[in-house]
C-alpha cells in the first residue's frame, strides 16, 4: 500500500514518529499509528499485516528514542 509511493511512505513515517514520540503506553503507540494512517487518508482495510507491523515497529522506535533514559 504505502510502499509503492516513496513520498507517501516518508509522510506516513514522519507522522507516526511525531505522534509516537509522545506515547507513554503501548495503547498510545497503536493510537499513533492508526491516527497517522487516518490523517493521511489511508483506508485501513488496504493496509497489509506486514505494513502494519512495520508501522508499529517505527512507532516503538520513535517512542524509545524520545523517552527519558533511566539513570
Amino acid at each position: 500500500m504505502f510502499k509503492e509511493d516513496g513520498l507517501m511512505n516518508e509522510q506516513i513515517r514522519k507522522a507516526i514518529r511525531h505522534r509516537a514520540s509522545r506515547a507513554v503506553s503501548k495503547d498510545d503507540l497503536v493510537r499513533a499509528v492508526f491516527e497517522s494512517f487516518r490523517s493521511q487518508q489511508i483506508d485501513l482495510r488496504k493496509v497489509t499485516l506486514e505494513e502494519m507491523k512495520s508501522a508499529l515497529v517505527e512507532a516503538a522506535r520513535a517512542a524509545r528514542e524520545h523517552s527519558p533514559q533511566a539513570a
